[in-house]
C-alpha cells in the first residue's frame, strides 16, 4: 500500500514509518522542517497542513492510497497559551487536508489521530470509556482534537470519503520528549544519573489514573485499521488498563542507579485533574484483532534507556 504520513517527524510519526515500511507498504513522510533518519526506502515529502497548495502538489504527486494525520499540536499546556494556533493546526490543517485529499485523490482512505482526551468531563462518571460515550472535552486541546474528528467525519459524508477517526489514550515509548508524564520522570532521573541535575525528581499531582500503552502497540493498530478498520468510524487506542501516576513513578525509580528525593512542584500540578480516566479498546479489538503486546514495566525500562542514551549525547 502506497501510504503518506503527516507529521511524521513526530514521536509517534517516526514509530509508524518505520513499522508500516517494515511491513512492506511504500511509505512517505511528511515532514514541516525536521528530518528525522527514517529506514531504508521511506521517501521525504516537505508538507505543511496550513499551506492547501502544497498539499494538493504532494498529494497529486504521491496519489497515496492511505493517509494517517498525524500532524498537529499535541500538547495540553501549550493549548492554554496558544488556543488560536492550536485549532489552526488541529482543525484547519485537517479541513485543509480531507479536503484536498477530496479533490486529488477520494478514494484515499485516511486516519485522523485525535485523542483520548475528547472524552473529557465524561470520565468523571467512572468506568471505561467507550466510542459511545459522549465527549465533554475540558481544554482547547481535546476541544481541537473533537472539532477535527467530527469535521473530517462531516466531510467524508458529503463527499463520499473514506475517514476513520481515532482516540488514542496516554502512549509514551522511546523517542517521546518532555511534557508527557512518562518522559518528565525518565529524563530527570537520567540526568540526575549523569550527575547533571541535583537528585531530587520534580513531580505533579501522583493521584490521577491513567491509561498507558506503549506507543509500538499504537502504531500497530494504526496499521490494523488501515487494513481492517471501517469507515465512518471510531475507534478507542488503549490498553483498557488503569494505572496511577504514582505506580509509573515508583516503576521508573526502581530502575534507578542512585537514590532520588521525590518533590511535589506545584507548577506541575493540572488545574481541575480527572481522577481515573481510563478507556475500552473493545471496538477496534473486536474489527482488528489488536491488543497490546509489550509488557509495562519493560516499556517503562525501555524509554528510560533512551533517555540515559540521549543524555549521553548532550555536549557537556
Amino acid at each position: 500500500m502506497r501510504i503518506l504520513i503527516t507529521g511524521a517527524g513526530g514521536f509517534v510519526g517516526y514509530h509508524l514509518v518505520a513499522y508500516l515500511r517494515s511491513r512492506g507498504h511504500i511509505v512517505y513522510a511528511g515532514v514541516r522542517s525536521t528530518k528525522p533518519e527514517f529506514p531504508p526506502g521511506v521517501q521525504t515529502v516537505h508538507l505543511d497542513i496550513l499551506n492547501s497548495g502544497t498539499l494538493h502538489d504532494v498529494l497529486s504527486f504521491i496519489r497515496p492510497e492511505a493517509v494517517v494525520h498525524l500532524a498537529a499540536q499535541s500538547m495540553v499546556a501549550v493549548s492554554w497559551r496558544k488556543p488560536a494556533q492550536t485549532f489552526a493546526v488541529n482543525v484547519l490543517g485537517t479541513i485543509n487536508l480531507v479536503e484536498a485529499v477530496a479533490q486529488t485523490v477520494p478514494e484515499c482512505k485516511i486516519i485522523t489521530v485525535g485523542s483520548g482526551e475528547e472524552y473529557g468531563l465524561t470520565a468523571t462518571g467512572g468506568g471505561l470509556l467507550t466510542e459511545d460515550h459522549p465527549c465533554s472535552p475540558h481544554n482547547p486541546y481535546a476541544l481541537s482534537k473533537f472539532a477535527m474528528g467530527q469535521v473530517a467525519l462531516q466531510i467524508a459524508r458529503r463527499c463520499g470519503l473514506r475517514v476513520i477517526h481515532v482516540r488514542p489514550f496516554n502512549h509514551f515509548g522511546p523517542g517521546q520528549q518532555e511534557g508527557y508524564v512518562v518522559s518528565d520522570f525518565a529524563s530527570q532521573i537520567a540526568r540526575i544519573e549523569a550527575g547533571l541535575q541535583p537528585p531530587v525528581l520534580r513531580v505533579g499531582d501522583l493521584s490521577p489514573c491513567r491509561d498507558f500503552t506503549d506507543v509500538r502497540d499504537v502504531v500497530e493498530a494504526y496499521a490494523a485499521l488501515l487494513e481492517y478498520g471501517m469507515e465512518g468510524e471510531i475507534y478507542n487506542v488503549c490498553s483498557g488498563e488503569g494505572r496511577f501516576i504514582r505506580e509509573v513513578l515508583d516503576l521508573l525509580l526502581e530502575e534507578a542507579r542512585v537514590p532520588i528525593e521525590v518533590e511535589v512542584d506545584p507548577a506541575r500540578i493540572r488545574p481541575a485533574e480527572i481522577p481515573v480516566f481510563v478507556g475500552s479498546a473493545a471496538k477496534l479489538s473486536g474489527a482488528t484483532g489488536w491488543r497490546p503486546q509489550r509488557d509495562f514495566a519493560v516499556s517503562l525500562r525501555e524509554t528510560l534507556d533512551w533517555w540515559r542514551q540521549k543524555v549521553r549525547e548532550v555536549p557537556k
